[in-house]
């Protein structure tokens, strides 16, 4: 009984170490202004039921009062944040900030995405919601992190650029309407994604940060317009295109070792 109970233990760790890398996110997604928009009831609902369709969880915390954001990464354990500035008003207050910025760190992912107004405007547009579920699958691989989405500087950044500051990466500047003519197909973020689908191009947006950032990491542009070598981005990353490295998993044979190791321990005994 004593060989079997060990032997069981072992297959249970075995499944619990492979079950650990499924990449499924823990969201928290700010709710902010306008949750009505392009023919949906609700946006930020539809933004959670495509982000559990690809196997997350998300909850949406009203971020319109101050120390809500705060409260919720304080009370849970969340791996993703997805800062949704859906507004023109400064809601978020000095606790939350400090909350996002004791959340992120340097080893995890952060994506910019200052045409993210998409998701109000035709949300479960195939291509926006590929590209969201590409963004959470990416941020999983990077241990976590956050997505930050905006529109133009300085009205529709009254959040995301406070936070970009307190975490140490440049700010969204501008408004720009240029046509988007640059969008790799080897983006990770642009898999299974028709680049001319995706809203931005031709309409007012900002400028994302790309390059090294303040606080020592990278970031790529990964969509944007290229007006004769000027790049003007409208999403970056902190990985580049071919997407972040993964945590090294260990092998399937070495989680079978790992049992008959735990089972031949109990011959010995």
């Amino acid at each position: 009984m004593k060989i079997k109970s060990i032997f069981s233990s072992a297959l249970m760790l075995g499944a619990t170490t492979l079950a650990s890398q499924s990449f499924a996110g823990n969201i928290l997604l700010t709710e902010f202004d306008f949750a009505s928009g392009g023919g949906s009831s609700d946006i930020y609902i539809d933004m959670k039921t495509n982000l559990e369709a690809d196997g997350h969880t998300v909850d949406i915390v009203d971020a319109r009062g101050g120390g809500n954001v705060a409260s919720a990464l304080g009370s849970t354990s969340y791996d993703q944040v997805f800062l949704f500035d859906l507004t023109s008003t400064a809601h978020l207050n000095a606790a939350d900030i400090s909350a996002i910025d004791s959340f992120w760190d340097p080893s995890k992912g952060v994506v910019v995405d200052t045409r993210s107004y998409g998701y109000h405007f035709q949300g479960n547009d195939p291509s926006e919601v590929a590209l969201l579920q590409n963004v959470a699958e990416s941020l999983d691989l990077s241990g976590g992190g956050l997505w930050i989405g905006t529109d133009h500087d300085s009205a529709w950044t009254q959040n995301a650029n406070p936070v970009l500051s307190a975490i140490g990466i440049d700010t969204i500047t501008g408004s720009f309407s240029n046509p988007v003519n640059f969008a790799d197909p080897t983006s990770v973020l642009l898999d299974g994604v028709t680049p001319t689908d995706l809203w931005g191009g031709g309409m007012s947006v900002g400028r994302a940060p790309v390059g090294i950032q303040p606080n020592g990491i990278e970031m790529f542009i990964h969509f944007g317009n290229d007006d004769g070598g000027r790049v003007l981005p409208y999403i970056s990353a902190s990985f580049d295109l071919q997407g972040p490295v993964p945590t090294p998993v260990p092998e399937p044979g070495t989680l079978a070792l790992l049992g008959f190791g735990l089972v031949g321990l109990a011959y010995s005994r």
